[in-house]
């Protein structure tokens, strides 16, 4: 459990200050115009969003079943001594 929350802290720290990096600092640069909310919320979340979609897929694509069941029939499943059995 402690690796998973130092494991979470450290990329909280990480992705924190990645996103507080998307703009030069200093007098060099004049400032740029603001990032509206929605702007933030498609680069940030957008890309997770694009993430999950595509292993998602990938998973369905790899995971597929091509079993086809044989057609069913009128007999009945009979043991060696050729004896009826129930199911």
């Amino acid at each position: 459990m402690l690796t998973v929350a130092l494991s979470f802290a450290v990329m909280f720290v990480a992705g924190t200050a990645a996103a507080m990096a998307d703009a030069p600092t200093g007098g060099a640069w004049p400032d740029g115009e603001k990032k509206s909310d929605l702007d933030l919320l498609l680069l940030f979340g957008g890309g997770t969003l694009v993430l999950f979609v595509v292993v998602a897929l990938f998973g369905l694509l790899t995971a597929r079943n091509n079993y086809v069941p044989p057609a069913p029939s009128t007999e009945l499943a009979t043991t060696s001594d050729n004896a009826p059995v129930q199911h």
